[in-house]
């Protein structure tokens, strides 16, 4: 009854609507939504904006991160990256009763929710109510493409992305109710054809990049593409590089790399390197709406002390393999650094200061640029460089987006690659490049470990060689207990304690 009664609350608690000059302005009421409260173009604004605030609030009014450090962290750990999340991740020895997951489900299908009031409630304001025929179409493809991007994390943690088997996600169309809360999933072929059928009307309808605080057409390319990119079925591949390539070659000028790494971190979601964050106003809980990102990060790091003051360690943040590589590229002044820790004595922690920022213990920081990248520039060349090796281009031609991506950076100075001898030697360095440019922001070097591989095994065991491989139905999460608890109709991953 608990689950029940937190997912009815879910469809009519009622939020105060806040200005709609506010761009995230809370979302209306979803029991009025259903009601056709969205009567006015205004209202059709408001409940857009709502779904975006969704990513923070979730099924309530208060920040959390549920979409934002806590499960990055999580993915960083199962590569063998992190160590902020713990040894359970590490291990990838998870349980469908961790209230982690229940949280990840309940939270992520409530921005489903979010998107799904938006949908119904733009779809049935006529269209006269609009300044033009077009803004209707380019707000539905936008709360469609948010959706498309929610389950494909879904469907990217919970589901066999992977395979073509039936276990897919749980699609809802409509806004819960007692009337739908149960129901079964739909196999990994009809997932991605549902999650294709939103996102193809972003890439249709969505307008060019203007800032990382809202969903563009790049955005809903680049989703694609990564979707193709980690399912890997025939043809994949390709059709993921020509979207890839478009993207380089089309995108507005404004979108590109920032020279000056620390800068673009500084900058967070106003860098025209950032495509999309996670954006919270000012005042808005920010620096506890990144939890992960702040405290739980920062106390994973090394605490100062007298001793260890101009030579700190960062193995305290990270595991051995990966330490050694951060340790010794020149991305690491960039990306590691002092944070204050909340408590009494604001003790500092060295940490990954990218995503920490100063950190949280005086009342100034509170309301600093806390933030989670979904996605940048250089995560391009990186998709680039992977692709044309997975199509059969040479070599030299796979190397290129890697030196072109370091190229652009003046701080740090990043040398360009030799191409390797063997194809092997270039995935391999490929791969290194995701971890040192995205480690712990977007969960982008779990499924690239998984994707590469080693000695025939996912290349994750290089990076974690005490862990013995896991079955492959480990790979992504287990429905969670409050889930299968509750919703009969459900499968559970086979694998599982549920």
């Amino acid at each position: 009854m608990k689950k029940i009664n937190k997912i009815i609350l879910v469809v009519f608690a009622t939020m105060a609507l806040t200005s709609c000059n506010k761009f995230l302005s809370l979302t209306p009421p979803h029991k009025l939504v259903v009601d056709n409260a969205v009567t006015t173009y205004d209202g059709a604004v408001s409940v857009l904006n709502g779904m975006y605030a969704s990513l923070s609030t979730g099924s309530g009014s208060s920040t959390s991160d549920f979409f934002g450090g806590s499960p990055f962290c999580a993915l960083s750990s199962q590569a063998g990256v992190g160590r902020a999340s713990g040894v359970v991740y590490y291990n990838m020895s998870y349980l469908s009763t961790q209230s982690t997951f229940s949280t990840y489900w309940q939270q992520w299908f409530a921005c489903i929710n979010a998107s799904n009031a938006a949908i119904i409630g733009i779809s049935g304001l006529p269209d006269n109510k609009f300044p033009t025929a077009n803004d209707k179409v380019v707000m539905l493809a936008e709360a469609r493409t948010f959706r498309a991007w929610v389950y494909s994390h879904l469907l990217w943690c919970f589901s066999h992305y992977w395979a073509e088997d039936e276990y897919g996600i749980l699609w809802r169309e409509e806004i819960a109710n007692f009337t739908n809360i149960f129901a079964e999933r739909i196999s990994v072929k009809e997932s991605y054809e549902k999650i294709f059928a939103d996102v193809d009307e972003g890439i249709k309808n969505l307008g060019d990049y203007t800032s990382s605080k809202r969903l563009s057409k790049q955005m809903a390319q680049v989703l694609k593409a990564k979707l193709l990119m980690n399912r890997g079925w025939t043809g994949d591949y390709a059709a993921a590089l020509a979207l890839t390539n478009s993207v380089i070659s089309t995108a507005p000028a404004t979108f590109k790399m920032d020279t000056d790494m620390k800068r673009m971190y500084t900058d967070a979601w106003d860098s025209k390197e950032v495509l999309w964050a996670r954006y919270m106003e000012e005042n808005a809980g920010r620096a506890y709406g990144e939890g992960s990102y702040s405290q739980t990060i920062i106390q994973a790091g090394d605490a100062w002390s007298t001793a260890n003051q101009n030579n700190p360690s960062s193995l305290k943040s990270f595991y051995p393999e990966f330490d050694s590589w951060i340790t010794a590229d020149p991305r690491f002044a960039q990306t590691m650094g002092w944070a204050r820790a909340i408590s009494a004595t604001g003790i500092l922690y060295f940490c990954p200061t990218k995503l920490a920022r100063q950190g949280r213990a005086s009342t100034d920081l509170m309301n600093d640029k806390f933030t989670t990248y979904y996605f940048r520039y250089p995560e391009l060349y990186l998709m680039q460089a992977e692709l044309k090796s997975r199509t059969n281009e040479s070599i030299a031609s796979c190397i290129e987006p890697i030196n072109t991506m370091r190229s652009k950076r003046t701080n740090p100075v990043l040398a360009s690659l030799a191409a390797p001898a063997t194809r092997e030697q270039l995935m391999d360095l490929i791969f290194k490049e995701y971890c040192l440019e995205l480690y712990m922001e977007n969960g982008s070097e779990w499924f690239a470990s998984l994707r590469f591989k080693k000695n025939n095994l996912p290349i994750l065991y290089l990076l974690k060689p005490d862990i013995t491989p896991v079955d492959v139905n480990k790979h992504c999460w287990p429905i969670p207990s409050t889930e299968t608890s509750t919703n009969k109709q459900i499968k559970p991953n086979p694998g599982y304690d549920n």
